[in-house]
């Protein structure tokens, strides 16, 4: 085995990284000395000159040796650092002797494609300042070091921030293709053909429509066409129609208004509290006249709310299906009704 080499503080810090990422890994080094108050000779780094393996000794060994004696290890996952099986190698034999574990996710890599390479060990994302944060106090705490100072730290993370852009750009792109993410591809690519097939045959479906309405001009026969290809619709004309008279409590000051505002247009009691900062809105906008004590239907606001709840009387005009359908629910199905907008709503 080969010999460590001579610490000049109690503190090792093991950083794992892919050769490919030099210009990352120098970086990223400054980057935690700063933040955790320590100097480079307290950080293992094989591809930094004088932080390495030392010259004539077996490179092997010493990596193994280090890992051992390491305090901590850090790994910085990247692309290149996926697809080294030096670097996987390393990092599992770290994970297995080294209880002080802090693996740095790198985009573009994500979680979600990296669950097996993390053995259940919670990461970060390098470029989320917060975890990082986080994750620098974890290691201080871990190790037992002298905090640095805030504003060494700021400092610190902004100087890597604004060298991400460039940094980011020289991190390779995987070559291989994760499992995860070749089969959720897979997945996506399925479903957007099914999609297509599903639209194709609407369209073949609407073009025997129109070609069968063209060869008759009885509009009784058009009528009877038309009921054969057509498919039950209610249901999305009713949500989109819900939908508009819902939109109109974003406007007045929320839903407690809008049940007022439709209770004055089904000519119901309708009077707000004035005294409650909740019709302040309405008031302010000029959906409600204190002086005549009454809602002013020439408002944009309640001419859009009527639009809407006329938009709703006609789905139940012209689907007489829609109210049994409704009830057969258990839902109610009388706009005339303030209790059909309560539910429907959710006022």
């Amino acid at each position: 085995m080969g010999v460590p080499l001579a610490k000049t503080t109690a503190i090792k810090i093991f950083l794992s990284h892919a050769a490919a990422d030099l210009k990352l890994v120098e970086a990223f080094e400054t980057l935690l000395t700063k933040a955790l108050n320590i100097t480079s000779e307290s950080i293992f780094c094989s591809s930094l000159e004088g932080q390495g393996a030392t010259k004539g000794k077996s490179f092997v060994d010493q990596i193994k040796d280090e890992a051992i004696a390491a305090d901590a290890v850090v790994a910085l996952i990247t692309p290149a650092y996926m697809e080294s099986a030096f670097c996987l190698a390393e990092l599992g034999a770290a994970w297995v002797l080294n209880t002080n574990r802090f693996p740095i996710v790198v985009p573009p890599n994500t979680f979600e494609v990296m669950q097996a390479t993390l053995l259940g060990v919670v990461g970060v994302k390098l470029d989320n300042d917060v975890a990082m944060s986080q994750l620098f106090e974890d290691i201080t705490i871990a190790l037992k070091l002298p905090p640095a100072r805030a504003g060494v730290i700021a400092r610190a993370m902004r100087s890597f921030t604004g060298e991400w852009p460039a940094l980011q750009g020289s991190i390779g792109v995987a070559k291989r293709v994760d499992a995860a993410i070749h089969n959720q591809t897979l997945a996506e690519l399925k479903s957007a053909r099914d999609a297509w097939e599903a639209s194709e045959q609407d369209l073949e479906h609407a073009k025997a429509q129109i070609s069968a309405l063209k060869k008759t001009k009885d509009p009784a026969e058009v009528a009877k066409v038309s009921k054969a290809f057509s498919e039950t619709d209610w249901e999305m004309d009713l949500d989109a129609a819900i939908a508009e008279v819902a939109d109109v409590a974003g406007e007045v000051g929320g839903n407690r208004v809008l049940r007022l505002m439709i209770l004055d247009i089904l000519n119901k009691p309708s009077a707000p509290d004035l005294n409650d900062d909740y019709i302040s809105r309405a008031v302010e906008i000029g959906v409600y006249d204190t002086e005549d004590k009454d809602w002013i239907r020439s408002s944009d606001e309640m001419k859009s709310l009527q639009k809407g709840m006329r938009k709703v009387d006609a789905v139940f005009e012209e689907h007489a299906e829609a109210a049994a359908e409704l009830k057969r629910r258990g839902k109610r199905a009388n706009p005339n009704d303030i209790r059909f907008w309560e539910e429907h709503v959710g006022l």
